[in-house]
């Protein structure tokens, strides 16, 4: 593990809100060991300033969990205040770390994209030690070809770019993600149907019931495509149905192989061939309504989405994006793939739903539920077609998530805990995020050109309707 850690945009709200919760359950766990803990951001300040604004973002994010991990977390922690685009600024930040030691360093960059490529640059010609590690933030450019300069200037930068920065997506950290694999190889259900011939569709869900909370403008320059589906969503789909890992030795899979994996499959995955822009993929933008996620249960109203402050309505930024996908690999030809992400929606749902064919003299295929928000959430709803008198079966539901652990750590803890272990499970590669954008940069261009009409749907329902496929030649 390393042993110091400098989190540069430390008083910015991802910190405040993930990064900070997250380091004080690893401390709660045992798991920081003796590592070192430098907060740095542009505001003067010192140790003790620091601290305390440390101890008043974890009061007010993170008041549910252990107060002694806490205040131990806090303990750790030295500020150094430094500009992160400037070299000689992050190089005091590293000198003070380093204090004649030459470890590596894990350097965590919560920074908005404006300064990112700015604070690449500086940290390469930082005097870093050989061995440490950089993680960067969402997105991995802003589309096809800002992710491919992106990806060559880490390569002018870094002379091993895939092992020296970690490109972080918290969805990879999801618990029941993490499980995925286990579930797949030790099981003889559901890697005995895990294929089109048995699987019509898989849907991967991202629906949120909260509107902005307060990124109006940064969500009106992104949107739901590049905010979630680009990256959070593209890393559940391909995770989930790539072909099986080895697993190592100590039981964990083998993450170089586990790498090329993906990039072969995203290699074989392209938008739903169709004549009809509209057929393969849907966007929308909330209107005003009443959304669902109040402590208090009594709703709380938003009025339209291109009213809210820091919302331009010219550039028709979507809430909701749906897009249908083929994968051409011997598994999975002939299954559609389904990626749904909407805000100020009805319900909360975070993971795969997975049509089965028809067999039989079922009215419809049964399903399968893997839900990835929280604790492993697993359930199988069947139509069980004719009982054993003759009589007509109605749907059966089982539960498959079985016992559950004691405690869970969030994703942010379990990326942290990867990135100090010198891991690269829960990373993204370079090369996978150019082909996510690669995959959906046709829907982008549909857009761009009007072929597919903005819909609207009151803050609070259902959203727009699923796209309808049954009549479309696949």
């Amino acid at each position: 593990m390393l042993t110091s850690l400098v989190l540069f945009g430390a008083t910015g709200d991802l910190a405040s809100r993930l990064l900070l919760p997250a380091l004080v359950e690893l401390e709660h766990e045992g798991a920081l060991d003796e590592l070192r803990i430098i907060c740095s951001s542009v505001e003067d300040g010192d140790d003790e300033w620091f601290r305390e604004h440390a101890s008043q973002q974890l009061e007010e994010f993170a008041s549910e969990l252990a107060p002694d991990a806490r205040e131990r977390l806090v303990q750790r922690i030295s500020y150094v205040p430094a500009d992160v685009t400037a070299s000689d600024s992050v190089n005091e930040v590293i000198s003070a770390v380093q204090e004649n030691s030459d470890e590596p360093i894990a350097c965590y960059l919560a920074l908005p994209p404006s300064v990112m490529t700015e604070a690449l640059q500086a940290l390469a010609s930082a005097d870093l030690p050989e061995g440490s590690r950089i993680a960067m933030e969402k997105p991995f450019g802003e589309d096809l070809n800002g992710a491919k300069e992106l990806g060559g200037l880490l390569k002018k930068l870094f002379a091993d770019p895939d092992r020296t920065v970690f490109n972080v997506d918290h969805a990879l950290g999801m618990e029941p993600l993490q499980a995925m694999f286990d579930l797949r190889a030790n099981n003889p259900f559901p890697e005995a149907v895990w294929s089109s011939g048995h699987i019509e569709e898989i849907a991967v869900l991202w629906e949120e019931t909260m509107a902005l909370e307060g990124r109006a403008e940064f969500y009106d320059n992104t949107g739901a495509l590049k905010d979630v589906m680009q990256n959070h969503m593209m890393q559940v789909l391909i995770t989930s149905i790539i072909d099986l890992p080895s697993f190592a030795s100590d039981g964990g899979v083998d993450t170089k192989e586990l790498h090329q994996l993906k990039v072969d499959l995203l290699k074989s995955a392209h938008v739903l061939r169709t004549d009809d822009p509209t057929h393969r993929s849907n966007r929308g933008r909330y209107t005003a309504g009443t959304l669902t996620d109040d402590a208090d249960g009594q709703g709380r109203s938003v009025p339209d989405f291109v009213d809210e402050d820091g919302v331009s309505e010219e550039r028709g930024t979507e809430t909701y994006a749906e897009v249908l996908l083929e994968v051409d690999s011997p598994r999975w030809k002939g299954t559609t793939f389904r990626l749904r992400a909407g805000k100020a929606l009805s319900a909360r749902r975070k993971g795969l739903e997975v049509t089965f064919r028809k067999t039989g003299r079922a009215d419809a295929g049964s399903q399968l539920w893997l839900g990835i928000d929280g604790p492993f959430d697993a359930s199988f709803s069947l139509d069980a077609g004719l009982n054993a008198g003759g009589s007509k079966g109605g749907p059966r539901s089982l539960d498959l998530a079985g016992e559950q652990p004691e405690s869970h750590l969030s994703p942010y803890a379990n990326v942290l805990a990867d990135f100090l272990s010198d891991g690269q499970k829960l990373a993204a590669g370079a090369a996978e995020s150019e082909l996510a954008w690669r995959v959906l940069t046709p829907v982008l261009e549909d857009w761009a050109q009007g072929k597919v009409p903005m819909q609207d749907y009151a803050a609070g329902s259902d959203g727009p309707a699923r796209i309808d496929i049954a009549s479309e030649e696949k």
